[in-house]
């Protein structure tokens, strides 16, 4: 999960595979997506120093050659210095470097900005997380949406992350091994209509039966309004002790979905919005807060709550890592 939560949404870049411990030799396969053309790449491990350094180098892909070096050095008991060193060369030599090099050297100081800032972010949220507990977490999504990365960054975090490919139609009994799993937190996401939420009642009562079940989260976006109906859905989880928390985003700023992706113009000043990654750290800090609890408004421009059921997530004290429209924009596009 730690390359897809490291790698932009406009990059395009498919893993191949389920998520494999970093050791010397192994091998990733990705296929990456330029003008629309599918490119087949693999890259191995060729070194591996564990918490100093490691590198991989292109064994197939579009580079002549290519070789990545990851160094980590200790600055202080809270602090490191990170420093990535690319080497490579195109294909056809200097036919290409003339007018593909200028492009591929945009493309990478892009890249990177983009990996330090959600390194540099996830660390600190990691640091301030520290001494609470790692959760075994199911989610249920839109695979294509918000899936991809509040799984990754709940991985990276350290929880323990289910999520199961999931059918509106699909019988509670499809998902019986997942769910005779310890799990803790339950978030689901709901936009899949009423035909999806009669099972999610089926599989809520199976997790209450299991009485490891601690903490409920819905996610809506800004125009569902089944918050009317929320307590009503929750009933028999908090008659099991269990925290229920409604999460209403504002829109959601993505290359990968949302507005940017049908408007990367779109610069709304007035409509509540917030970045995606935003969205799955304020979903963690919802996780590990026990004083929250009820309806919570994710929306890093407005201040104040749509209505007085919600409190927004400045309230609840969570820290946004963009609240310029500008910086999240900049961050989320290519």
């Amino acid at each position: 999960m730690a390359f897809e939560r490291l790698t932009p949404a406009w990059a395009d870049v498919q893993v191949k595979g389920a998520p494999q411990k970093l050791e010397k030799g192994l091998k990733i396969d990705l296929t990456v997506r330029k003008f629309g053309i599918p490119v087949d790449c693999q890259f191995v491990v060729t070194d591996l120093e564990t918490d100093k350094f490691f590198a991989d180098q292109q064994l197939k892909g579009p580079f002549a050659f290519w070789r990545h070096e990851h160094k980590f050095d200790v600055i202080s008991d809270s602090r490191s210095l990170m420093n990535d060193s690319v080497q490579y060369s195109l294909p056809l030599g200097f036919l290409s470097e003339g007018f593909a090099g200028p492009l591929m050297d945009g493309d990478l100081e892009r890249l990177f900005r983009y990996r330090h800032e959600i390194l540099k972010n996830d660390l600190s949220a990691y640091m301030r997380n520290q001494n609470q507990p790692r959760m075994n977490v199911l989610i249920f999504c839109t695979p294509d949406a918000l899936q991809a990365p509040l799984a990754s960054y709940l991985s990276t975090q350290g929880h323990c992350v289910l999520t199961p490919g999931l059918k509106e139609t699909a019988a509670v009994e499809e998902y019986s091994e997942i769910l005779s799993r310890p799990i803790e937190t339950y978030i689901h996401v709901d936009d899949l209509g009423s035909s999806w939420r009669s099972a999610n009642l089926g599989i809520i009562n199976r997790l209450v039966e299991s009485k490891h079940l601690k903490t409920y989260i819905e996610v809506h976006d800004t125009h569902d309004n089944s918050n009317e109906n929320f307590e009503q859905r929750c009933a028999p989880l908090r008659a099991a002790s269990v925290r229920c928390i409604y999460v209403r985003t504002g829109a959601i700023l993505s290359a990968a979905f949302g507005v940017l992706k049908n408007n990367s113009n779109w610069k709304s000043e007035t409509q509540p919005w917030v970045a995606v990654d935003d969205v799955a750290s304020a979903i963690e800090f919802c996780m590990l807060t026990e004083s929250i609890d009820g309806q919570v408004h994710l929306s890093a421009n407005q201040k104040k709550p749509p209505t007085k059921e919600f409190r927004t997530m400045l309230e609840c004290g969570y820290p946004f890592r963009y609240q310029s429209l500008t910086a999240a924009r900049r961050h989320v596009l290519k």
